[in-house]
């Protein structure tokens, strides 16, 4: 039973310290292991996540390329079939073919007698294939040259995963052992892996867990005893990959929509990550405070599941979509009127009171939040428009109408530098990354925002120079062509630096540590 004080541990410690160890019973069974069935959407980009460090996002971009063609010696060519799909079965000649790979690289001791059918899980929709290998005799080490590093590792895992699906069972041995102690029964287990089947393709194993030879009757020496306390913690954050699991185990989307529901909330900010891990953000907490009650059947998770199924009767000709719209409507109607009227309540729920006073009007400021967070705001709107960035960063800056110091803000064009003393002095400045504009030489990279909200960089001197670049400029020459700049790029966790003007791909060990070390520390202290 469970040891439900210290007190009690300690006691059973002292009496087991003072026992002999005596092996009671040495058990050994053999266990087949199943090789996993090949990769679906929700499947590929969990694996993706937890073994290549891959967003769901970034998956999907590259298996969208693996998939429309990458350029090879013998032309362009499509390497993976449709990418997005809730099925696991495989056409009769990606089969044939795979079985023909499984024979020749391991030999007939790793093919199973017959094809192996992996069965698809609940309601499947549409007629894709699993996402596996177009050309299963493509194999992942003939291409390693041929496609960018990413690619190749995302092709490497689908290929794998196809093959491995079809080879033989792994085989493990379990042993048990039971050790008597004064009145207590002590167990171990130990795993080995007789044969290693399928793992062979899949291209990794389950790690060993020896037990010394022990025979019924043998006397086993104590070496170490330890009091160990534990709690009940509670469930872990979710990652991108128990996310994904968690979507489809709940029936909330489609495999189309995983990976833009989450890129969605990273967008809005409700969710950041923390190391791994997901965290909703203050927004995101909010959010959810202020949605849930006001409108529970939308925010229940069964509704989408509901909802789901709704749609499956729709498209199977048995439920009318007039029918459904109405149905859902009716209901959602009254809910939104409800909180529509009571729309000024909730801004008030949201708003926080400061002791700040308005320097237009007198009245106290409060935080509201807006688009890109939170901010402060007269309480006097719309009568009196003030506003101001809650936390003020400070730079070196001088106003060029009055000369005082200036600080960052936020507009719908980015960050620019406005005069600490705004709204009595109108000054402003471009947010400057401090770099020449390469191609005109007179003006400076400047921080700008497209009408989609994406950063980017261009020329202060626009529109004379129309020189832009999608990603953060740091001052360091090409190595390979001498354009006076790189670009910083992210791909998953990994930081490269791009060229502008020729087009070539640096790591960070390809290039000065000192000339990234001064760009990395000017970007910080602008």
């Amino acid at each position: 039973g469970r040891i439900k004080s210290e007190e009690e541990a300690k006691k059973i410690l002292e009496e087991l310290e003072k026992s002999k160890f005596i092996v009671e019973e040495v058990r050994k069974t053999e266990k087949k292991i199943k090789p996993p069935p090949p990769y679906k959407t929700s499947t590929m980009q969990q694996d993706a996540a937890s073994k290549l460090g891959f967003s769901a996002k970034y998956t999907m971009m590259l298996a969208q390329e693996l998939y429309e063609g990458v350029d090879l010696p013998e032309g362009r060519l499509g390497l993976i079939t449709y990418m997005r799909t809730d099925s696991v079965r495989m056409a009769d000649r990606a089969i044939a073919s795979i079985r023909e790979i499984i024979a020749s690289d391991g030999g007939e001791e790793y093919l199973p007698p017959r094809k192996r059918v992996h069965g698809d899980r609940g309601k499947v929709q549409g007629a894709h294939e699993a996402v596996r290998p177009t050309y299963p005799e493509k194999k992942p080490e003939t291409l390693r040259g041929a496609l960018k590093s990413e690619l190749f590792r995302l092709y490497n895992l689908i290929w794998r995963r196809a093959v491995a699906s079809q080879a033989k069972e792994a085989l493990q041995e379990i042993k048990k052992v039971s050790i008597s102690a004064s009145d207590y029964i002590l167990e171990a287990e130990g795993k080995k892996l007789l044969f290693d089947g399928f793992y062979r393709f899949l291209g990794e194993k389950p790690s060993d867990v020896l037990l010394p030879e022990l025979a019924s009757g043998d006397e086993v020496k104590l070496v170490k005893l330890e009091l160990e306390r534990k709690q009940t913690e509670p469930p872990r954050r979710y990652t991108e990959a128990t996310l994904i699991q968690a979507l489809e185990a709940k029936g909330i989307g489609r495999p189309s929509t995983y990976a833009p529901t989450i890129s969605t909330l990273y967008e809005r900010k409700y969710m950041e990550r923390e190391g791994r891990y997901l965290k909703p953000t203050e927004l995101g907490e909010l959010v959810n405070r202020i949605l849930i009650p006001r409108f529970p059947e939308i925010f229940d998770v069964g509704f989408t599941a509901r909802m789901e199924e709704e749609l499956d009767k729709v498209e199977e000709g048995t439920y009318s979509w007039q029918e459904l719209l109405k149905d859902f409507y009716e209901r959602f109607k009254a809910e939104l009127e409800k909180v529509q009227n009571d729309v000024e309540d909730l801004k008030k729920e949201t708003m926080e009171v400061t002791e700040e006073k308005c320097p237009l009007c007198g009245r106290p400021l409060v935080i509201r939040w807006g688009r890109y967070g939170k901010f402060l705001a007269c309480s006097g709107y719309p009568e009196c428009k003030y506003t101001k960035p809650l936390d003020e960063e400070l730079t070196d800056e001088k106003c060029p109408v009055c000369g005082k110091p200036m600080v960052v803000r936020y507009g719908k064009n980015g960050r620019f530098l406005a005069c600490i003393d705004y709204p009595k002095c109108p000054g402003t400045k471009p947010y400057t990354t401090g770099i020449k504009c390469p191609k005109c030489g007179k003006g400076e990279l400047i921080e700008r925002r497209s009408k989609k909200g994406k950063i980017f960089y261009g020329c202060s001197r626009y529109p004379e120079c129309d020189f832009v670049v999608w990603g953060r400029p740091v001052e360091i020459e090409c190595p390979s062509c001498g354009f006076p700049i790189l670009v910083e790029k992210k791909r998953g966790k990994s930081t490269y630096y791009s060229c502008p003007s020729c087009g070539k791909n640096f790591k960070k060990k390809d290039l000065p540590e000192e000339k990234l070390a001064s760009a990395q520390k000017s970007e910080a202290t602008r």
